[in-house]
């Protein structure tokens, strides 16, 4: 019963959903990791930073998808079992 009606909500499971949360959030580090190797494999020059600076703010970006996305899904998780929806991400 709680799995039908999250995904009449959402169109996912739950695992489908704290996959795609999950996925989102690992995407975002990702970028926020290969955009610190840029400034370990060059030379600190305007460019780089450029470069880093766009990485970053693509990686800042996809992390707050993903934590829009995880929290959206727990105000549904809660709205349909309270007890259920105590996944919730700290900050």
């Amino acid at each position: 019963m709680f799995d039908d009606k999250f995904k009449n909500l959402t169109g996912m499971s739950w695992e489908e959903a704290a996959t795609y949360c999950n996925r989102l959030f690992f995407e975002a580090t990702k970028l926020d990791e290969e955009a610190y190797l840029i400034l370990m494999s060059d030379e600190a020059d305007q460019d780089v930073w450029k470069r880093f600076a766009a990485l970053k703010a693509v990686a800042k970006l996809k992390h707050a998808t993903a934590r829009l996305e995880w929290l959206r899904l727990t105000r549904i998780l809660n709205s349909i079992d309270p007890k259920c929806g105590r996944a919730t991400l700290t900050r």
